[in-house]
């Protein structure tokens, strides 16, 4: 009799102690914090929303604007450290250091046949009108082409200066943005300034007659 009551007693302690660890195990997972419990009690279609608002303010306080403001000034540089100093200010242009009444704005591409037949004849007008005109070639993105660029010049004959620098990029969205024009650039492209002062731009490959005609009416 004496074993069976022992028995009993002990299987209940046993019962109570697996009923406390158990009701605390459940206590446990189901205590949340007041952050936890309004996360919970709100839909999941406005926690994806808030989750998106944190994203995006993010992305914004980590966003550098592409196009500079009027008034930027940019330090053009080429293969042998010659630097330029450009502010531009709308459409316009202050060539600190470039005396030339013209000034020809060349943005070009070593793997762009247009760009490649094009070069010759502006080294042509370059050398033609030397003391009236000043050609300069910006390569577009110049970190990608650093290794090509010195071949692209002497395999045709780019005889004026052309600006390779970190510079180029943000100084082509700046022109591109002034014009009304897009990041995706049609190359070649030509921009004529006369005494600072926009006056027209060709996209693509043009007849060199045509430039030489446009550049003889700035002149005259």
């Amino acid at each position: 009799m004496k074993r069976s009551i022992i028995t009993i007693a002990v299987l209940v302690l046993v019962g109570v102690l697996l009923w406390i660890l158990a009701g605390h195990k459940t206590q446990k997972q189901e205590t949340l914090t007041p952050f936890d419990q309004a996360q919970k009690d709100q839909p999941t279609e406005m926690l994806t929303h808030k989750r998106l608002e944190r994203e995006k303010t993010a992305l914004e306080q980590n966003t550098t604007t592409l196009f500079p403001a009027s008034g930027t000034g940019f330090v053009l540089t080429d293969t042998l450290g010659e630097e330029h100093h450009i502010t531009v200010d709308g459409s316009d242009m202050l060539f600190q250091d470039i005396s030339h009444p013209v000034v020809i704005l060349y943005f070009f591409t070593p793997w762009s046949l247009p760009s490649q037949s094009e070069t010759p004849y502006l080294s042509e007008l370059q050398k033609k009108y030397h003391d009236n005109i000043f050609i300069m070639g910006i390569l577009l993105n110049p970190q990608k082409y650093a290794t090509e660029i010195g071949k692209f010049i002497q395999t045709y004959h780019a005889d004026f200066y052309i600006a390779d620098g970190k510079e180029n990029n943000r100084f082509a969205r700046t022109v591109l943005s002034s014009m009304h024009i897009s990041d995706t650039v049609p190359v070649p492209l030509i921009v004529l300034y006369h005494g600072g002062h926009y006056d027209r731009h060709y996209e693509g490959a043009i007849p060199i007659e045509m430039l030489e005609h446009d550049i003889k009416t700035l002149l005259h």
